[in-house]
């Protein structure tokens, strides 16, 4: 009889999840989630994107700088 063994598959964003485990080792795990979970709701304050997947709110982008300059 075969018998299936299961392999995980490898992180869909592998450089992404090891920046943002190095940022939760820099900054405190609690902090960096609650900046991924906010992101994910809606507001720019995490974003990323690699291999054709993206997570987050990314930021509006200013162009043209203030009038009057």
């Amino acid at each position: 009889m075969d018998l299936r063994v299961h392999q995980p598959a490898g992180h869909p964003m592998p450089e992404i999840a090891a920046f943002v485990a190095n940022l939760k080792s820099a900054f405190g795990e609690r902090e960096i989630d609650e900046a991924i979970r906010r992101g994910k709701a809606g507001e720019p304050t995490f974003y990323a994107r690699e291999n054709g997947r993206s997570v987050g709110t990314a930021r509006s982008s200013v162009t043209g700088g203030e009038s009057g300059q």
